[in-house]
């Protein structure tokens, strides 16, 4: 407790009959200081164990590394406030705590596993258990600290033992400095970055293994997308899903212990998360939360470059975010600074909750005006019969290089997930002389959210109004016949499934023989290239020239009759309501 700036000394825990006189003497172990180099001394373990055997309770000391008693507990150490007296651990990596926990144990039994959990939950720098002797003095001493992590061995703590407390002979300073950079030289060589967010990521089902490991190796692509630093993978698979932590309160529990020992800041799961499940989770784990949707739904806001994409990503997340706004706890929410940040408070979450609709409403309102926006681009473009073409496919399946190898333009590409979010739309001459328009479109994944779908339907409706789509696969993928049928049922969701539809394979210059042929055989008719380095382009451009000829006279009925419609008023965009 603070006044004026200044601690207040007090007595925390479990102070039930207790005399103001018993309150009075506890207070006397607040003047103590231990000399910074020294764990504890032969008198403070004697005080302290005088107490606790007056008192018959355990008495936790919180001490800093300058040898001040900052909190004097009654209780076992699992049983302390860490985040109301101490603060939240918000970065952990390889960092210790700054403060040791040194308990008396009347029973002398030592140190307990709840004891070696909190050491590993709170990052202290050590745990500590003094032990009341045959003669009523200070007898058996047992210390804690944390270790590296390793491959072989999986254990996360070492306990030194003592006869007395006389015969503790370690520089504390010391100690300390090589812990922590034991933990530091082990955070830097399992992958871990001092600047960037440790993830640990956790895939779960109710049915097979090898489906969640599968999945859980795409959520892998994606966390390297948003540019942060995958430490671990774990597998959880349950017969049933646990309304309130997912994967069991002891599973979570074993797994928030294993993403602290490897300094990892948060943990995303490959599922969606209901708002009860976030906020359970988080609070359980004293770690940031994300999910599944949420990470996308991050990408989407990362690689938004223009005004029309931020407006999209922004409304998706604000969809997103407001049903998981929590007060007195965590939000899980981007909002406040990051996700599982400190909440509102209840008395301030109905403001936040209006003003995030506010915001919802006015992002509305800037994508309907887009969506109309579209809709007379798309009117130019039908007047003038030239043909539509629409790139589809599955997310970094090389969409966009094939587009600007066909097109001769230069949209940025990279090797990430979900790097085009803005459509973009060429004419191009077909080797027969007819002109066609050609639009790049954001790629697609599984389990897109449905927040992204409604927000994104500005850029969706390119799609729509397509005289034909060309649906780009990953040759080289081993998963490409799984990511097809993704694409295929992502499409008919949207409604678009009329529209025709061939497919491409791209990446064929990565794609191994056998492979190739084994898909060839599947897809005899289909053309196989590489937007690198332009392989086989000529049969390409052929082969779309014969389908735009076989759509070309249905699309210019199609256009007429839409004319005729358009006179006077728009329809009703895409999206904007079944999705």
């Amino acid at each position: 407790m603070l006044q004026g700036g200044q601690k207040i000394d007090r007595i925390h825990g479990n102070t039930s009959g207790l005399t103001r006189s018993d309150l009075k003497n506890l207070l006397r172990i607040y003047k103590r200081k231990i000399p910074q180099d020294h764990l504890v001394t032969l008198e403070f373990t004697r005080t302290l164990l005088a107490f606790s055997k007056e008192l018959r309770k355990t008495i936790t000391t919180f001490i800093d590394r300058k040898g001040k008693i900052r909190f004097v507990f009654i209780g076992e150490p699992c049983d302390f406030p860490f985040e109301n007296l101490l603060g939240r651990m918000r970065r952990a990596k390889y960092r210790l705590r700054g403060f040791r926990a040194v308990r008396t144990n009347l029973k002398g039994s030592g140190l307990t596993n709840s004891d070696l959990a909190t050491l590993a939950n709170e990052r202290l720098d050590l745990v500590a258990s003094v032990s009341l002797g045959q003669n009523g003095s200070a007898g058996r001493f047992e210390y804690a600290n944390l270790v590296p992590p390793d491959g072989e061995n999986h254990a996360k703590w070492e306990i030194s033992k003592f006869s007395d407390v006389g015969r503790i002979n370690i520089n504390l300073e010391q100690e300390i400095a090589a812990i922590e950079q034991s933990l530091r030289s082990a955070f830097l060589k399992n992958g871990g970055k001092e600047n960037r967010e440790g993830v640990i990521l956790v895939g779960f089902s109710t049915k097979f293994r090898y489906l969640a490991e599968k999945s859980l190796e795409e959520l892998n692509s994606l966390a390297l997308s948003a540019e942060k630093v995958v430490l671990d993978k774990m597998v959880q698979i349950r017969k049933n899903v646990d309304p309130r932590y997912l994967v069991g309160r002891g599973k979570l529990r074993e797994i928030a212990l294993h993403a602290k020992h490897l300094g990892a800041d948060t943990i995303i799961f490959d599922t969606e998360l209901t708002p009860t499940q976030a906020n359970a989770i988080g609070e359980e784990s004293s770690l940031d939360i994300m999910d599944r949707s949420q990470l996308i739904i991050q990408i989407f806001a990362k690689h938004a470059k223009t005004n029309e994409g931020k407006i999209q990503a922004r409304l998706a997340e604000f969809q997103y975010n407001l049903p998981r706004l929590k007060g007195k706890g965590t939000a899980f929410s981007q909002l406040g600074g990051g996700i599982g940040t400190r909440g509102p408070g209840e008395k301030k979450l109905e403001q936040e909750r209006r003003n995030i609709r506010k915001q919802i409403e006015q992002l509305e309102k800037q994508i309907d005006g887009l969506c109309r926006r579209r809709e007379h681009t798309r009117k130019n473009r039908r007047t003038s019969m030239i043909p539509t073409l629409s790139f589809i496919g599955y997310t970094n399946v090389g969409k966009s290089t094939l587009f600007n190898r066909l097109t001769k333009s230069s949209i940025v590409t990279q090797d990430k997930l979900f790097s085009t979010l803005n459509p973009t739309t060429r004419r191009v001459m077909l080797p027969g002389g007819k002109h066609v328009l050609m639009t790049d479109t954001v790629g697609f994944i599984s389990k897109l959210p449905k927040e992204l779908i409604n927000a994104f339907r500005a850029t969706l409706e390119e799609i729509g109004e397509a005289d034909l789509l060309l649906h780009v696969a990953d040759a080289s993928d081993p998963e490409v016949r799984d990511k097809i049928d993704s694409v295929i049922k992502i499409v008919e969701s949207m409604e678009f499934e009329d529209i025709p539809s061939i497919l491409v394979f791209n990446k064929v210059d990565q794609a191994d023989a056998d492979t190739q042929a084994a898909l060839r055989e599947t897809f005899p008719e289909t053309p196989f290239v590489s937007a690198r380095d332009g392989r086989d382009f000529k049969e390409l451009l052929l082969y779309l020239e014969k389908f735009v000829e076989e759509t070309d006279a249905d699309a210019k009925l199609r256009n007429s009759n839409l004319e005729k419609e358009l006179k006077g008023s728009f329809p009703p965009p895409l999206l904007h309501s079944s999705l």
